[in-house]
């Protein structure tokens, strides 16, 4: 198997070899599970935290915060690069009521960031106006795309287990 930087990176980061995170594989697991928990709720609390601060603190805080988001971003989009790289399906089967919590938690505050920021940065402008529109508009594409892979990956797995119907 041919080992990437990432595969690497991401070996050196796991300490399999060592005791970082612990000293055996049920260790291993909780650490696991610990930083799981504390990425999505990072993932959660700080762009909603930069969110109410575009909103609150306004202009002086604006091109900071966006720096501090797009930077952030970083390591989320590694996670998913990552995950998608072990063949890791990430194309949800079904969108549960936590499911669409989660990912409104998620993706909300980008958006009234992103408005905020366009709002106190530029305050002569109305351009955050369209982008609110093209939110809503993005909101509606993402919503049929997502449902039509769902639906897509619905009919894949019914196919490989045969359709009980």
């Amino acid at each position: 198997m041919t080992t990437t930087l990432m595969d690497r990176f991401v070996r050196w980061n796991l300490d399999f070899d060592g005791d970082l995170y612990g000293r055996d594989e049920r260790e291993r697991l909780r650490w696991y599970e610990a930083v799981t928990v504390s990425f999505q709720l990072q993932a959660i609390v700080v762009p909603w935290a930069a969110t109410a601060l575009v909103w609150t603190v306004g202009e002086p805080a604006a091109w900071p915060l966006l720096i501090l988001l797009a930077v952030f971003l970083v390591p989320i989009g590694f996670s998913s690069i990552y995950v998608q790289s072990r063949r890791v399906d990430t194309t949800p089967r079904t969108w549960s009521r936590k499911r669409l919590i989660v990912s409104t938690l998620l993706g909300a505050p980008y958006v009234a960031f992103g408005i905020g920021f366009l709002y106190h940065a530029y305050p002569e402008s109305d351009v955050w106006r369209s982008a609110l529109i093209g939110s809503l508009v993005g909101l509606a594409a993402g919503a049929v795309i997502q449902a039509v892979q769902t639906r897509r990956v619905r009919r894949r797995d019914a196919q490989l287990v045969g359709d009980d119907d």
